[in-house]
């Protein structure tokens, strides 16, 4: 049978989730079923509490206030503010400070290391830069050398902040490098950055939640400080000066991490379960985790349906359903353990692939190997940070065995991201009657089966979705991403059959892969074309290999020996090289050519033409191709009449632009480019030939659809032009 404590959690989510996922579809429906869920709870008969969390969720998924900001002309401006939130990238020498009040909020990147807290006035310099597309905003970089700090009232949180940041300090001095900015995210938090490497490492091998402190990390200290284990409930009651100096230390914990919602809940229930066992009233993991639910959704109400919450909570289910009463050093120190990581992991699957579209297999293993070496990195960085400001010289003698657990654990994460299946990737993305038809079926299989094997069954039932071959009703499409100066495009055909043609930007290359990621129907890509060698049109590749599996991937010849060419065999992708004058189709649909150039031509000449059809419209990509490009495409035939033309080079200026309109005759004219590009160079011809001009940076996203060749943009949508006769 299930913990009966569990049934509380089961009762709660009932209520919840659904008053939750219906608030941004249906209000009234919403706000009907938590009205129903309070008279449940308020009936003296039903007396059923759980009823009560439908009005939290609810408030919890309305959308927060925001106000827009006046309107900035780019150039120097004059930022004057208070600090919400500071995050160092020590790596980057990088400071990024936000200035708000909780419905204005500015952010501000500053080159080097800024001494500011959150609570302190702020006043400086700054250059504002142009949006690079409509729904983007502009990047603003504070000018350090005209920085005024005006320090902020003194209170607990500012005592909080200065003290976080005297330990990152001497972290950082410490145990300089990857190691400390490590180290530091790890024991302090969030607001300090390490490698995005590392952290992509940790999300693929799904350690995530080691690397982040949370719950996890508070139950760690409680058990060095011998507040939890065996015989915890004589622990917690035992000695009422420890029980206040342990929590007190829990306490100054979570407020230097900056009062995490993981770490402040797991804080609070460690605090009430104290309590309870002091007064000698019962403390179920239900009201564990119901009361710090409830402080949540008073004091932080937005994180209430974040991905933390709920994978936390859903975690401690899966550990609750995991406990047994089983002596013998093999199953407290190794199967035990891994019986606990196996259901947390089964619990928190259908979240993670809701969330983050993949699963994590290997975490079953390397979380209960890990733990212990993230405990004694996060003790002993703590004590090493103490002990560099109060005694120095032993300061500095821990510091060499704390950085060698950090190079043991870095070692092993990067290791694990190179095993098989990290991660798996979900096959496709369910339509939402689809998972709503499976919570429910898992919650009848639940209701019907209360044990572990009935949950087993339902998680299931709730993976199976992300991994049918089917996908709903499918239209052909034809996408460019708006990401700046740079080109991201996606051409989807009702088969199914997706294709990537180059994927960057020059301002936001992860932007880039996270745009064609959550486009795409299905969770992989059958094909990558990769049109020439300049960053903007390929940096944006890693982050998406991370996201999605590519099958095959073509690129000019002269990137054989890139290191683009390699991460993606490294990957597993079969990578193809198309040599000056050869021409390849590797779907109806597609047809690629290289222009005959000698290598000595230019990588922006060299680039691959891809012509696309879609819906029969017909739709030409010329890359960054420049005068010798466009010239020795149209002598080889490669610039073929199409409806639709993608200039070239972002619309930059191009003397054979008028040939090439003249070749291709297009009835339409795209370009990926800069907001701050206007209707580019090459705009101008285009109109003038009488084609229409659809540019990224003033159009947003770009896409052509349906039989009639519908195009669409934040301008609006409209039928493609009639074609030229």
């Amino acid at each position: 049978m299930l913990p009966h404590s569990l049934a509380p959690i089961l009762r709660a989510a009932l209520f919840a989730l659904p008053t939750a996922a219906l608030t941004p579809h249906c209000l009234p429906a919403a706000a009907v079923l938590a009205a129903g869920g309070l008279l449940v709870a308020l009936h003296a008969r039903l007396r059923c509490r759980a009823g009560l969390f439908g009005l939290p969720a609810l408030l919890a998924a309305l959308p927060a206030p925001q106000a827009a900001l006046p309107p900035i002309r780019p150039g120097p401006v004059l930022v004057v503010g208070c600090v919400a939130d500071v995050v160092r990238a020590p790596l980057l020498d990088t400071t990024y400070v936000v200035l708000g009040d909780g419905v204005h909020s500015l952010r501000l990147q500053f080159a080097g290391d800024l001494e500011v807290l959150p609570g302190d006035r702020l006043r400086t310099l700054a250059r504002l830069g142009a949006a690079v597309a409509p729904d983007l905003p502009g990047s603003l970089h504070g000018v350090a050398a005209t920085v005024r700090v005006t320090p902020g009232p003194y209170s607990l949180q500012r005592l909080a902040s200065s003290a976080r940041r005297v330990l990152e300090r001497e972290l950082l001095r410490l145990v300089p490098g990857e190691h400390g900015a490590m180290l530091a995210a790890l024991v302090l938090g969030r607001d300090t950055r390490t490698s995005g490497e590392l952290a992509a490492a940790h999300q693929a091998t799904g350690l995530s939640h080691l690397l982040a402190v949370s719950g996890a990390h508070a139950a760690m200290l409680a058990f060095l400080l011998g507040f939890t284990g065996r015989g915890r409930g004589r622990r917690l009651a035992a000695g009422r000066a420890r029980t206040i100096a342990v929590m007190s230390i829990l306490f100054a914990y979570a407020a230097i991490t900056g009062n995490e919602p993981p770490v402040l809940r797991a804080v609070v229930a460690f605090a009430l379960a104290a309590l309870a066992c002091h007064l000698g009233r019962p403390f179920g993991l239900g009201t564990g985790l119901l009361a710090p639910a409830i402080a949540t959704c008073l004091l932080q109400p937005e994180a209430l349906l974040g991905p933390s919450f709920l994978l936390s909570y859903a975690a401690v289910c899966g550990l609750a359903l995991a406990a047994h009463r089983r002596e013998g050093w093999a199953w407290r120190w190794l199967w035990g353990p891994i019986w606990a990581s196996w259901w947390a992991t089964l619990l928190t699957a259908p979240l993670t692939l809701f969330f983050f579209g993949q699963l994590a297999p290997w975490t079953v293993l390397l979380t209960p190997i890990l733990a212990p070496l993230v405990a004694f990195m996060l003790c002993v960085g703590l004590v090493t940070a103490i002990l560099g400001v109060l005694v120095p010289w032993l300061g500095c003698g821990l510091a060499v065995p704390l950085s060698a657990a950090a190079d043991v654990y870095t070692a092993i994460v990067r290791a694990a991201d190179t095993l098989p299946c990290t991660p798996v990737h979900a096959w496709v993305v369910p339509a939402a009657w689809t998972l709503c038809l499976g919570a429910l079926v898992s919650a009848c299989v639940i209701v019907r089966w209360p044990h572990r094997g009935g949950v087993t069954v339902a998680a299931a039932l709730l993976l199976v979705p992300w991994f049918l071959p089917f996908s709903g009703p499918r239209d052909a499409r034809f996408q460019l991403f708006a990401v700046g100066h740079g080109q991201t495009c996606l051409v989807a055909t009702a088969s199914g059959h997706q294709t990537a043609i180059d994927c960057g930007s020059m301002q936001h290359p992860f932007l880039a892969a996270e745009r064609l990621a959550q486009a795409l129907r299905e969770r992989h890509l059958d094909l990558l074309v990769v049109t020439h060698a300049d960053q903007d049109h390929h940096n944006g590749v890693p982050t998406l290999l991370r996201r999605v599996p590519i099958d095959a991937a073509i690129l000019p010849s002269c990137m054989r020996d890139s290191a683009l060419a390699s991460l993606l065999v490294a990957h597993g992708t079969r990578v193809h090289l198309l040599a000056a004058g050869q021409r390849l189709e590797p779907a109806p649909h597609l047809r690629l050519a290289a222009p005959a150039l000698p290598e000595s031509a230019s990588d922006n000449d060299q680039s691959l033409w891809v012509s696309v059809s879609i819906a029969g419209t017909r739709v030409l990509l010329t890359g960054d191709a420049e005068e010798l490009g466009v010239a020795a495409a149209i002598a080889g035939g490669l610039a073929e009449p199409s409806d639709v033309l993608v200039l070239p080079h972002h619309g930059r200026p191009n003397a054979m632009v008028q040939a090439l309109l003249q070749r291709v005759r297009p009835r339409a004219c795209f370009a990926s480019a800069a907001a701050a590009d206007g209707d580019t160079v090459q705009g101008g011809p285009a109109r003038r030939f009488g084609a229409e001009l659809w540019v990224t940076g003033q159009h947003g996203t770009i896409t052509l659809f349906g039989q009639t060749a519908i195009v669409q943009g934040s301008a609006g949508t409209r039928p493609l032009a009639a074609a030229r006769r």
